[in-house]
C-alpha cells in the first residue's frame, strides 16, 4: 500500500471533515451521534477520568454508532423512539467499525447498540467491556431520541429506564442515567461543554487514527456498490504512479495521493438511484451527479491545506475551459490537478459501472489518446501512461487488491451476521 501523510489534519479538522460528510447523509444522524456522545460522556464522568484516551475512543465510537445507516433504508425508523426490525445498520455500523478504525476491538459495541441487556449479558463472545458500552451507547440513544427528537420529558423517561432496569438496561448503567440531569440540547451545545469539547481537541488522534477514520468516509462512498469499490484507490494509484514516473517530489507527491483520496468524497450527499442508475442520466439528474464536487468542497472546508483541496476539487475540469464545475482552462491547472483528472477517467474506465463493463486496455488508449488530441487533458501525461500502461495498471490491481479483499469478507460477514 502507497505511504501518505495526514499530518496536516488535527482532531477539530478530523472530527469536522466526519461530521460534514456524515450530515450529507442524513444531518439527523450526525447531529444524533453527538448528542449521544455527549450523555455517554456525562455517565462515565460519573465513574473513570473523563480526560483520557480510552474515555475519547467511548464517545467517538458513540458518535459514529449509527454510521452504519447509511447503507440501510433504515434511518427514519432509527430516529423513533419506539423501533422494530433495525439490525441491518447496527451490522454495518460493526463492519465499518472493524474494518475501517482504530476502534475495532470496540466494534461489538456497535453491532449490539439495540441489544436489551436479558439478551445481551448471556451472549459469551462479546467483553464485559463491550456489553457495558453497547449498553451505555443503548441508553443514551434512547434518551435523544425521547428527549430531543420527540420533545418527551426527562422525569417520564426515568421512569422507563426504573421499569427496564435489569431486563432491558444493565442495572448499573441504568442507576447512572438515574443520578443525572438532563434537559433538551442541541449538537452545537453539547459541543460547547467545556469537559466534553477537552476531550475531543486535546487527546490527539495519531496520524494512523486520522487516516482510518479517513479511509472509513471514503470506503462508505466506494462501498454503496461493488462497481465503485475500488475507484478511490485505483484513481489514487494511478496517480502515485504517474507523479513518480515523472519525478514529483515527496511533499507535492503526497498532496496529489491525498487530494485522490479525497476527490469524491462529495458522493455521499448523491442519492444511490443516481450514482447507480443503469444508463445515460437525464440532465436533470446529471446536474445532481455534478453537484458532487460542490459538495466535496462544502466537506473539507478550510480544513484541508488549498493545494489538497484544489487537486480534490478540480478532477473533472478540462484544458480546454469544458470541464466543469467553474470552465477553468490549462493556464489554471496545475500538474497535480492534472494528473489526478486523467486517473480519474482512466479509473472510471477500467471498473466496472451499472451501465457498463471495464474497458479493455486498447480502448482506454483510444479515448484518453481522442481527448489528448482534442486538447481535453494533458498530452504529457497521457504519453506517460501510455508509455507506462501496463506497469501503472498492474502496480495499480496489487495496491487494490486488500481493499477488494476487505470487501468480499465484508459482504461474506454480513451475509453471516
Amino acid at each position: 500500500m502507497f505511504q501518505y501523510n495526514t499530518s496536516f489534519i488535527d482532531n477539530r479538522a478530523m472530527i469536522g471533515l466526519l461530521r460534514r460528510a456524515y450530515n450529507h447523509v442524513d444531518i439527523r444522524l450526525m447531529d444524533h451521534g453527538i448528542r449521544v456522545a455527549y450523555i455517554v460522556s456525562r455517565l462515565l464522568r460519573q465513574r473513570t477520568e473523563a480526560n483520557s484516551a480510552r474515555v475519547r475512543n467511548i464517545c467517538f465510537l458513540s458518535a459514529l454508532h449509527d454510521v452504519g445507516a447509511y447503507k440501510t433504508e433504515e434511518i427514519d425508523r432509527i430516529v423513533q423512539f419506539e423501533t422494530e426490525d433495525i439490525r441491518r445498520h447496527s451490522v454495518y455500523g460493526y463492519l465499518f467499525v472493524k474494518n475501517f478504525t482504530p476502534l475495532s476491538e470496540l466494534a461489538h459495541a456497535v453491532l449490539h447498540h439495540h441489544t436489551p441487556w436479558n439478551v445481551l449479558k448471556e451472549l459469551d463472545d462479546i467483553s464485559e467491556e463491550n456489553k457495558s458500552i453497547a449498553q451505555l451507547i443503548y441508553i443514551a440513544d434512547r434518551l435523544d431520541i425521547w428527549l430531543n427528537m420527540e420533545g418527551r420529558p426527562y422525569s417520564e423517561f426515568l421512569s422507563v429506564i426504573s421499569a427496564g432496569r435489569g431486563s432491558r438496561y444493565k442495572p448499573e448503567l441504568a442507576d447512572l442515567m438515574m443520578r443525572e440531569r438532563f434537559s433538551a440540547f442541541s449538537a452545537e451545545e453539547a459541543e460547547c461543554d467545556p469537559v466534553f469539547n477537552r476531550m475531543q481537541s486535546e487527546i490527539t488522534f495519531t496520524h494512523e487514527e486520522v487516516r482510518s477514520y479517513l479511509g472509513m468516509v471514503i470506503f462508505s462512498i466506494d462501498f454503496r456498490s461493488r462497481h465503485t469499490v475500488t475507484h478511490t484507490m485505483t484513481t489514487a494509484s494511478i496517480s502515485n504512479e504517474l507523479a513518480q514516473y515523472l519525478g514529483v517530489g515527496p511533499e507535492e507527491r503526497n498532496q496529489i495521493i491525498v487530494g485522490a483520496m479525497l476527490h469524491d468524497i462529495g458522493k455521499i450527499g448523491i442519492p444511490a438511484e443516481i450514482l447507480e442508475y443503469p444508463g445515460r442520466l437525464a440532465p436533470r439528474d446529471m446536474e445532481i451527479m455534478r453537484s458532487h464536487v460542490d459538495i466535496t468542497e462544502e466537506i473539507l472546508g478550510r480544513d484541508i491545506p488549498k493545494p489538497i483541496r484544489r487537486i480534490a476539487l478540480r478532477h473533472h475540469e478540462k484544458l480546454d475551459g469544458s470541464g466543469y464545475p467553474h470552465g477553468l482552462t490549462a493556464e489554471d491547472l496545475t500538474t497535480g490537478e492534472r494528473i489526478v483528472a486523467l486517473a480519474d477517467i482512466v479509473s472510471a474506465l477500467a471498473g466496472t459501472r451499472s451501465y457498463k463493463g471495464a474497458y479493455s486496455k486498447e480502448q482506454i488508449i483510444t479515448i484518453i489518446s481522442r481527448m489528448r488530441d482534442n486538447g481535453l487533458i494533458d498530452a504529457g501525461l497521457v504519453n506517460c501512461m501510455i508509455t507506462h500502461y501496463d506497469t501503472i495498471m498492474s502496480r495499480t490491481l496489487a495496491q487494490c487488491q486488500p481493499v477488494m479483499d476487505i470487501y468480499e469478507n465484508l459482504q461474506a460477514e454480513y451475509s453471516l451476521l
